[in-house]
């Protein structure tokens, strides 16, 4: 795609993103959407090789403003260059990225430096602390791009630790922290110039599964707090099934949006009720699909319905009797 072409095609999403019913990708107002990207295409040069390494390939993704968002993934499929496009620190071969109402791509470096600063908070596996900074001090550091005021930034980087649990650990340097607590200061850094959007890369990556569940519930609670739209790459399926929903990306594609956690929910029921009715994973996937999701749902005058459903008489009475020996249980308990 040429620049002229690039150029139009920016503008016709802009456009559609900010009238309804425009001709374009969506109907919806642009404050639906804080992050949109349209047929965004990555393309790397390797040395010694005649053809490029495909990154990402026609990309299509949105998320909502105030969303807590998971890209999930294998290495190597594309997470973390999806991340850096989104957060300006790369540039697509080709296709539009839109955050907030501005096109980063039209942006100088000047516009997109001023714009890392801002609109976008960034947390890492790694922490990316500065090793010879206080938790304080390492929080306070992205606010001075801005050139806000000593006592200001003294001022907010106080209440953003207080905020994540780690008012008792503000002096203490990063080798001092285990590696939840470095992760809850690398949070507190991610928000300290209140960003529309935070990126976080596989920020569960290096904690053991309580402390990463407490990192991600911390998300969660901060994005439903202060709004703010949370994008998270991660290979951990309890991670991603805390998200809204998943985008799934393999080979550089997105493959699949989904809602982890209700196909979780899902699942779980499922496994429930094969247990309590002695029944095949078939048999419970046909039950589910006619509305008989759990045990309190089934009852004898069901007996023709049910027969419809699995097809014979006999098994649909023993599902019934099934179901009212699990409630009697249950009601024993």
């Amino acid at each position: 795609m040429n620049p002229s072409e690039l150029e139009s095609k920016a503008v016709a999403l802009k456009t559609s993103v900010e009238a309804p019913g425009a001709s374009g990708t969506t109907e919806v107002e642009k404050e639906d959407f804080v992050v949109v990207l349209e047929d965004v295409c990555k393309d790397f040069a390797v040395r010694g090789q005649s053809m490029p390494v495909h990154a990402l390939k026609g990309v299509n993704i949105k998320v909502p403003r105030g969303a807590l968002v998971a890209v999930k993934g294998e290495s190597g499929s594309g997470k973390t260059t999806l991340l850096q496009i989104i957060g300006a620190l790369d540039v697509p071969t080709d296709g539009v990225v839109f955050v907030g109402d501005r096109d980063i791509s039209a942006m100088s470096e000047d516009e997109l430096t001023r714009h890392r600063a801002k609109t976008v908070g960034f947390i890492f596996q790694n922490f990316n602390l500065i090793p010879n900074l206080s938790a304080l001090e390492n929080v306070e550091l992205p606010m001075e791009a801005l050139d806000r005021p000593a006592a200001e930034r003294r001022r907010a980087a106080v209440d953003l630790l207080t905020t994540v649990g780690m008012e008792h650990r503000m002096d203490y340097k990063p080798m001092k922290l285990s590696g939840g607590e470095q992760q809850r200061v690398a949070i507190a850094r991610a928000l300290a110039n209140d960003p529309t959007i935070v990126l976080a890369d596989e920020p569960t990556g290096n904690l053991d599964s309580k402390t990463g569940a407490s990192i991600v519930e911390l998300l969660n609670k901060l994005r439903t707090e202060r709004g703010t739209t949370i994008i998270m790459v991660t290979h951990s399926e309890e991670a991603a099934r805390a998200a809204d929903f998943a985008y799934i990306i393999r080979d550089g594609t997105i493959t699949n949006k989904k809602d982890l956690g209700e196909e979780f929910e899902m699942t779980t029921k499922k496994k429930a009720l094969r247990e309590e009715l002695a029944i095949t994973a078939g048999i419970a996937s046909r039950l589910f699909t006619a509305g008989y999701d759990d045990v309190d749902t089934i009852d004898d005058k069901d007996l023709a319905d049910l027969t419809e459903v699995v097809g014979d008489e006999k098994q649909a009475k023993k599902i019934i009797r099934n179901a009212e020996r699990a409630r009697k249980k249950r009601d024993r308990q």
